[in-house]
C-alpha cells in the first residue's frame, strides 16, 4: 500500500510517448502517488496544469501515456494537439460497463452518448437514456460501427487494452481523429484498487473533491468491515468458481475475488501463492480439494444446486452442495444477461465485502440480507 500522502517531487521533465508537438512539462510538478491503484497518476503543476498518467501494460511492455487536462474554453479556437484532452467532456464512448458506474457514480451519465453491448448495462438510467434514443450502441472490438462512431464525434472513447489482434480497433479509432483513453481498471487486483478509479474519472470531469469524497467514503467502509472479518479467527475454506470446458479455472492468491475472500476471512482453495493470473485444472483435481471447503463461491452462470448436479455426476458427491453452501454472484444480474456484480461492483467492494463476510460468518443465508450475492437452492 502506498499512502496517498506521499509526494514525490519530479526533478526531471516528464517526457510522455503520446506527446506529438514537442511540447515540454514544466519542472515544477508534483505527482499524487495512488493508495491501491498502480496503472494510473494524476501530475499537478504549480500553474495549475494537469496530466491524467495513464499506464498501459497489459501486451506485457509497459507504455506510459500523460493527457494534458485542460479546461474547454482554453481550447477554443485553436486546434488540439494528441495529448491534449478538452475537460469535462461533453460526450464520450464507454466500451465497458465499468465505464458507465465511475461515470454514475460521479453525476455525469448525461455525457454518455454511446455504449458497447447495450443490453448488458445494469445502469437503470443510462438504460433509460438508451431506450429514449439519446445513447447508441456502437457494438463490439470485431465489429465496431465507425460510421456511427465518426458522426458522433465524441470527445473521447473510453477503452480497454488487451493484447493480439483484438486492439486493432484502438488504432482504427484513433485513426479518425478520435482521442481514444484506455482506461486500466479492469488490471487492478485490489478491490480498493479498482474503486480508486474514480479518482481517475474525477480528474477527466473536473470533480476530483467529489471522486476522492467518495472514494475515502469506499475506502473507510471497507477497511472497518476487513476488520471486522479478521475477529471472526478461523479461515473459511472456498472453492471458487465452476468447470469452462471441462477446465476449472482458480485466480492466484493475489487476484481481485482471492483479495475479497481474503478480507472477508477465507481462503481460496488452489490458489497459488503470489499469483493474480487464474490457472487451469481439472475437473478432478478440484473435486478432490472440494472435501476440504466450507462453501462454494461463484459456480459461473449455474444458477441452481439442481444444475450443479446434473452437470457432473461429481458435483452430487460434494459435500457442500448437499448442504446448501453455494452461493452466486449473480443477484443482480439483468435478463439480457448483464453483471452488475462487474458494472456498480467496482464503485461498491465495501458492499460486496459485507456480503462475503456475511455469507463466510454469519450463516447468512436469505438473499434479501445481500445485495450482489444470492443463495442457490
Amino acid at each position: 500500500m502506498r499512502p496517498v500522502s506521499i509526494i514525490i517531487f519530479l526533478t526531471v521533465l516528464i517526457s510522455a510517448s503520446c506527446v506529438s508537438h514537442g511540447e515540454k512539462h514544466p519542472l515544477d510538478t508534483t505527482i499524487s502517488v495512488n493508495e491501491y491503484a498502480s496503472n494510473f497518476n494524476i501530475i499537478e503543476g504549480d500553474t495549475g496544469n494537469r496530466i491524467l498518467r495513464v499506464i498501459e501494460n497489459w501486451s506485457g511492455k509497459e507504455s506510459v501515456y500523460d493527457y494534458q487536462l485542460i479546461p474547454a474554453e482554453e481550447l477554443k479556437g485553436r486546434d488540439i494537439y494528441e495529448n491534449e484532452i478538452s475537460v469535462p467532456p461533453a460526450r464520450v464512448v464507454c466500451m465497458s460497463t465499468s465505464h458507465i458506474a465511475y461515470i454514475s457514480a460521479l453525476g455525469q451519465v448525461k455525457s454518455i452518448k454511446a455504449v458497447s453491448g447495450a443490453k448488458y448495462i445494469s445502469d437503470s438510467s443510462v438504460i433509460e437514456l438508451f431506450n429514449a434514443g439519446k445513447i447508441s450502441d456502437v457494438g463490439f472490438e470485431s465489429s465496431l460501427n465507425y460510421e456511427a462512431l465518426i458522426e458522433l464525434s465524441p470527445d473521447i472513447v473510453f477503452t480497454y487494452g488487451i493484447s493480439g489482434e483484438n486492439n486493432i480497433y484502438i488504432e482504427k479509432i484513433k485513426a479518425l481523429g478520435i482521442k481514444v483513453i484506455a482506461v486500466g481498471d479492469y488490471m487492478e487486483n485490489h478491490p480498493l484498487g479498482k474503486a480508486e478509479y474514480l479518482r481517475f474519472f474525477g480528474a477527466l470531469y473536473n470533480c476530483s473533491e467529489k471522486a476522492d469524497s467518495l472514494f475515502k467514503l469506499i475506502r473507510e467502509e471497507y477497511l472497518s468491515a476487513k476488520a471486522r472479518a479478521e475477529q471472526f479467527g478461523e479461515k473459511k475454506r472456498v472453492l471458487l468458481n465452476a468447470p469452462w470446458k471441462d477446465v476449472w479455472y482458480i485466480p492466484g492468491e493475489d487476484s481481485y475475488m482471492s483479495r475479497l475472500i481474503k478480507d472477508a476471512g477465507g481462503v481460496v482453495l488452489g490458489g497459488k501463492k503470489g499469483e493474480f493470473h487464474s490457472y487451469p485444472n481439472s475437473i478432478e483435481e478440484v473435486f478432490k480439494l472440494s472435501y476440504n471447503a466450507d462453501l462454494w463461491l461463484n459456480p459461473n452462470n449455474f444458477q441452481s444446486v439442481l444444475d450443479l448436479k446434473t452437470s457432473n455426476p461429481l458435483f452430487g458427491k460434494i459435500e457442500i452442495l448437499s448442504k446448501g453452501k453455494v452461493f452466486n454472484n449473480t443477484k443482480r444480474n439483468t435478463e439480457t444477461g448483464g453483471s452488475d456484480f462487474w458494472e456498480r461492483g467496482v464503485v461498491e467492494p465495501h458492499l460486496i465485502l459485507k456480503d462475503l463476510i456475511n455469507i463466510l460468518h454469519t450463516n447468512d443465508t436469505l438473499s434479501i440480507n445481500l445485495k450482489y450475492y444470492k443463495m442457490l437452492n
